[in-house]
């Protein structure tokens, strides 16, 4: 999950920054699940790669500890040509949507 406690602490309080780096987060990562889903089950591994490599970067700037180990992992399995198993992507998509359903609450509130 993301930690937005330091991601306030990081923008000094200012609740609109972080309204509007989640809101491009979700504009940016609308079909992400079934883009990994689809990479994955037609082993396009190099698109793959970008994909996770994307996705770590973006997690890793809205402060997310929780999936990073695992999106680095799959990231280098798939770097040097392994195809990671279906367990840890859909571990992945399931902390996805858990992410994607923390930014929503946060910007209902």
């Amino acid at each position: 999950m993301i930690n937005i406690s330091i991601l306030e602490e990081m923008f000094d309080g200012d609740k609109e920054i972080l309204r509007q780096l989640f809101e491009l987060y979700l504009e940016e990562h609308s079909t992400l699940s079934d883009t990994i889903n689809d990479q994955y089950k037609n082993n396009k591994l190099p698109e793959l790669f970008r994909t996770f490599h994307t996705l770590y970067g973006a997690l890793s700037n809205l402060c997310e500890e929780d999936i990073l180990p695992l999106i680095k992992a799959i990231e280098t399995n798939v770097k040097n040509h392994e195809k990671p198993d279906q367990q840890s992507i859909d571990s992945v998509i399931t902390q996805l949507a858990k992410i994607r359903q923390q930014i929503i609450d946060y910007l209902n509130d």
